[in-house]
């Protein structure tokens, strides 16, 4: 794990208890979430894709959840 992914999943940590609590705006934790996620699918499909599985791909939903 690099820093660059560090720093985005820290950010969405933060904007996802942001959210939780009603803080701030779904537009708002999706726009600063999103580049998390689109990191954690695209992982998801190259490990999926080595050992000839179907990707599990995580959503704005179900991580806010």
């Amino acid at each position: 794990m690099n820093i660059e992914n560090i720093h985005l999943k820290e950010t969405s940590e933060r904007y996802r208890i942001l959210y939780q609590l009603n803080k701030c705006t779904r537009g708002e934790a999706k726009e600063n979430i999103m580049p998390y996620l689109d990191a954690i699918n695209e992982k998801s499909k190259e490990i999926a894709k080595k050992y000839s599985q179907n990707p599990r791909l995580v959503s704005f939903i179900s991580y806010v959840r």
